[in-house]
């Protein structure tokens, strides 16, 4: 796909942020936290969602990859993707070493839970 594409500002945003450091993929939990978080109105969940179209957006223009990493942990089933810019030599998540194999990419993914009382 071609580089030309016009993206959202959003989109071009997470591209500057990928491409800031191309040896550590970036989730989309994180994405939200260092580019949306603040001063949003919306829900954490609407936000989380908009983040990850526009991460969508960059790897449909070719200028990112992506992966789905999924577990569950104490009975919750928690979802993600990572991403990282094109140009990083990396092809798959395991490539950037041991800290993104099974099952070390499960437990910091289960760290993502929240606890919002009972």
């Amino acid at each position: 796909m071609s580089s030309t594409v016009s993206l959202s500002d959003l989109a071009n945003r997470i591209e500057e942020a990928l491409n800031g450091n191309v040896s550590r993929p970036w989730c989309v939990h994180r994405l939200y936290e260092t580019l949306l978080s603040q001063g949003e109105s919306r829900t954490r969940d609407s936000l989380l969602e908009i983040t990850q179209h526009a991460a969508d957006e960059l790897v449909a223009a070719g200028r990112a990859r992506r992966e789905y990493v999924s577990a569950i942990a104490i009975g919750v089933h928690c979802e993600d993707a990572l991403y990282w810019p094109a140009r990083s030599p990396e092809l798959r998540l395991s490539d950037f070493g041991p800290e993104f194999e099974s099952p070390a990419i499960l437990h910091r993914l289960a760290s993502h839970f929240q606890c919002h009382g009972l």
